[in-house]
């Protein structure tokens, strides 16, 4: 079973920003392995982040939600680990 992918603005303007190589890795990444298991291959967070999940990519990482009953994913961040937790 696959998960549907929904990318959020914010995602999607952190993705553009990106070189086109790292961008095509973590698109890549998620279209091929995340969507088959998100919650076994993502790291539930803690603290103010509870009920969200991150995929690591490399120095990469993706933060996003999954709605179960919809079988879909949210992507709402994707960012480099030394920032991904800083407010915006």
């Amino acid at each position: 079973m696959a998960y549907k992918v929904i990318i959020h603005e914010d995602a999607r303007k952190e993705l553009q920003k990106l070189a086109p190589e790292v961008a095509g890795r973590i698109t890549k990444k998620i279209r091929r392995h995340l969507i088959k298991a998100p919650a076994d291959l993502g790291v539930p967070l803690r603290g103010e982040f509870a009920g969200l999940y991150r995929y690591r990519v490399g120095d990469w990482r993706v933060i996003y939600s999954i709605a179960f009953e919809q079988e879909t994913i949210i992507i709402l961040r994707v960012e480099h680990r030394r920032t991904v937790y800083r407010n915006k």
